[in-house]
């Protein structure tokens, strides 16, 4: 090590004590107050948790009808194209029929979803709506069976092929949709 070095860690050695028990000025004593970083408002993150979760479970349901109605749509036109006899394709007329509507409904669904999704509104407000929503739901369960006990009828009763095929496919379908609404009215989320 060069002599020049060893100087400077030896003078450093013999001043490390005195620098060990010298005070600090006084300015540095005082603590300087530093800003208080805001944190988020605790009803407005609760807002917030309860809008995207209002969003995700209806989300969720428009992704499950989306699915059914394309499904719908598509066995539906094989049966109406291929079905041999008049029951297998009134069966699939009413696949296709009710597979239309149920996008319509999804693409409404996701319309409404879209504007809701900037709404800075309270806590309130996405409870009212998830109990709104619930409500539509059971409703509509209400209306699924009705549309299950007319298939039905019209399948032991029909007078042909064609009246029978309608029902089995209107039966089909009301109860996906008795399963889907029961299912969000009680369960979503």
């Amino acid at each position: 090590m060069p002599r020049r070095a060893l100087g400077i860690h030896v003078f450093a050695l013999l001043l490390a004590p005195a620098i060990a028990r010298a005070e600090p000025p006084s300015s540095a004593i005082t603590p300087v107050p530093l800003p208080v970083p805001k944190g988020p408002d605790p009803a407005a993150a609760a807002a917030l948790a309860a809008r995207e979760a209002h969003l995700e479970t209806q989300t969720r349901a428009m992704t499950v009808l989306t699915s059914w109605a394309l499904a719908s749509l598509a066995t539906g036109a094989a049966l109406w194209a291929t079905g041999g006899d008049d029951y297998t394709r009134s069966i699939g007329i009413q696949n296709v029929a009710w597979g239309a509507v149920d996008g319509v409904i999804a693409g409404f669904g996701y319309h409404g979803l879209a504007k809701q999704r900037g709404l800075d509104k309270p806590i309130s407000y996405w409870q009212a709506e998830d109990r709104r929503m619930r409500t539509i739901f059971l409703v509509n369960a209400g209306l699924d069976v009705l549309y299950v006990t007319a298939g039905a009828l019209m399948v032991g009763f029909g007078k042909n092929d064609w009246v029978r095929g309608a029902g089995a496919g209107i039966a089909l379908q009301g109860s996906f949709l008795f399963t889907f609404d029961m299912a969000m009215g009680l369960g979503a989320r």
